[in-house]
């Protein structure tokens, strides 16, 4: 593989240097500083932290546009109107549909789901699925993770005789689309007190207001489990209402309130539903139901999730985990390439252009490339006259600004701070990739940052007893906003390290402190320099048996190199 530039190790910086000064008292000390370092320092913090059911429960009709749009789908129920419901290919949106699919029809509604075709459509709302969702009788379109950029395409639907409703949570353009109603927490004029929902969770919360206000029960164990299964995959930060979300949706897959096609999902995984985490629903059950949406068509992932046949819903798992392997195989393939097309340059932010990577991969190649060489990356699939990207970003960089900036080059575009996509004719390419390198390099200067990994305390792995494994393994659900804590142990002795993996890309490892052994993985880091005495910065995971306890090192370095620790602040 091409040498990276600029790959120099990670920086190891403490969260907060005084957190081990703040710690809630007779906690133990290492949890307590861990605490501390989030943020938590009483025992009520704690509790709510440790009972993610205590965590604020929001108005929803506090979210703009809702008491409009619950009116609205009301009506339409009353008078047996059909209701056009229209999604995005990927996870969040795939379980946004199934939510109001599913909780609309016990109230007697008409519904009509429609997700895109990623090659032949794109991303959004266009004008030909608005025609077509007209002609089937539809007199009312909600879109569900999507629609909020889509000002164009909600003119031409009203134009038709169509009502929209937007259910989204992209950040929000300078002018919105004139729909009935645009339900987003990110809205400026928005009073709703947390704006990261996933369009999921706003999907699942306008589930909730229109139960109440027709006067029927709502039963969270029908839906929550999507809402936190499109909350983890999209990467939603597992705060605040998002983590109470995520947390009951997980309890009600671990007890029995497993749907059949997720069932299906969780057996070709080879995974226990009893053993559900949050890194299940992202990189176990995620990647395989994005798959259909990458290279084949979404609603393969819809039928799974909406399937009530155990038979037909496990066909259909299997046929995801196929697109799965394939969609790894190509997506390993086409990193290579686009590194081979970088080459040893360091730009500001990584701009690449090819006809030989297909449509539903650039995110996750784009996604490789900002990882690897720590700058934004915009990766193009080129076609006969336009070229469809996804851009990644990395912390510091709001990649869907700087990608507005320039919207009078694109056709359409949309996005978050960290994620987003663009179509662009292929006349405007270069001049696009000179504004965004541009203003990557005034934001962030021309020479590449190296990694930093934030750690929440320094402690000897020594230090480690029962009681805080117990509390820092309580830390989930973890993810975006919630990392899994974080330790810095230096002096730790190395008793054994033997590649792994297919490649022998992964270190399986044995370390000694004190009277405990401890099993651990190294992710990547078969090459990284060892000794007999080594300082780890690691989290704690459960094993492969999923019973016991293991190291999963960040990072680890010879004692005797003596990496300093930054201090953060």
């Amino acid at each position: 593989m091409t040498q990276l530039v600029g790959a120099q190790p990670p920086r190891w910086r403490l969260r907060d240097p005084y957190a081990h000064q703040n710690g809630i008292p007779r906690y133990p000390p290492v949890l307590a500083t861990v605490l501390a370092a989030r943020g938590i320092t009483t025992r009520q913090q704690a509790e709510a932290f440790y009972r993610p059911h205590l965590l604020p429960d929001h108005d929803p009709l506090l979210l703009p546009g809702m008491a409009d749009a619950i009116l609205r789908v009301d009506r339409a129920i009353r008078e047996g109107e059909l209701i056009a419901l229209y999604g995005d290919f990927d996870v969040d949106g795939v379980t946004s549909i199934a939510i109001l699919h599913e909780g609309l029809a016990p109230l007697g509604a008409r519904t009509l789901p429609y997700i895109p075709d990623r090659f032949t459509e794109g991303y959004g709302l266009n004008f030909g699925a608005i025609r077509s969702l007209a002609a089937a009788g539809a007199t009312l379109l909600v879109t569900a993770d999507c629609g909020i950029s889509s000002v164009a395409e909600v003119a031409y639907a009203n134009e038709l005789g169509l009502d929209v409703i937007i259910l989204d949570h992209h950040t929000v353009p300078d002018v919105i689309p004139d729909a009935l109603a645009a339900v987003n927490p990110k809205r400026i004029d928005s009073p709703y007190p947390f704006d990261e929902l996933a369009a999921c969770g706003v999907a699942y919360r306008f589930l909730e207001v229109l139960y109440d206000h027709l006067g029927v029960a709502f039963n969270d164990a029908d839906f929550i489990d999507l809402a936190a299964l499109g909350t983890v995959v999209d990467v939603a930060p597992l705060i605040d209402e998002n983590r109470r979300i995520v947390a009951r949706g997980l309890e009600v897959m671990r007890t029995g309130g497993l749907r059949p096609g997720l069932a299906a999902l969780a057996r070709v995984s080879g995974v226990a539903p009893e053993r559900f985490t949050s890194e299940t629903l992202g990189f176990a059950l995620g990647p395989r139901m994005n798959a259909a949406g990458r290279l084949a068509h979404a609603n393969i992932a819809l039928r799974l999730l909406l399937e009530r046949d155990y038979r037909r819903a496990f066909d259909l798992a299997s046929e995801l985990n196929a697109l799965n392997r394939e969609r790894q195989r190509q997506t390993e393939e086409a990193t290579q390439l686009a590194e081979e097309l970088l080459g040893p340059a360091d730009a500001p932010l990584l701009f690449v252009v090819t006809d030989q990577i297909a449509p539903g991969i650039v995110g996750l190649v784009a996604s490789r490339l900002a990882e690897r060489r720590n700058r934004p990356a915009v990766v193009l699939s080129r076609g006969p006259e336009e070229s469809r990207a996804s851009a990644r970003s990395i912390p510091g960089f709001d990649i869907v600004a700087a990608i507005r900036k320039e919207k009078e080059l694109l056709v359409r575009h949309g996005g978050h701070r960290s994620a987003a996509g663009f179509t662009v004719r292929n006349e405007h390419l270069d001049e696009l990739r000179e504004r965004l390198t541009a203003t990557a390099a005034a934001q962030l200067g021309r020479e590449p940052a190296r990694r930093v990994i934030d750690i929440d305390a320094e402690a000897p792995l020594a230090a480690l007893d029962g009681l805080e494994v117990k509390g820092l393994m309580k830390f989930e659900p973890t993810g975006h906003g919630n990392r899994k804590p974080v330790l810095l142990s230096r002096g730790v002795r190395l008793l054994d390290a033997k590649p792994v993996g297919q490649s022998g890309d992964h270190l399986r490892l044995a370390v000694r402190d004190g009277q405990v052994t401890w099993r651990g993985i190294a992710f990547r880091q078969a090459g990284a320099e060892l000794d007999d005495e080594v300082d780890i910065v690691y989290s704690l995971q459960h094993d492969l048996s999923g019973t016991g306890v293991e190291l999963e090192v960040l990072d680890l370095a010879p004692t005797a190199a003596a990496r300093p620790l930054e201090r953060g602040r």
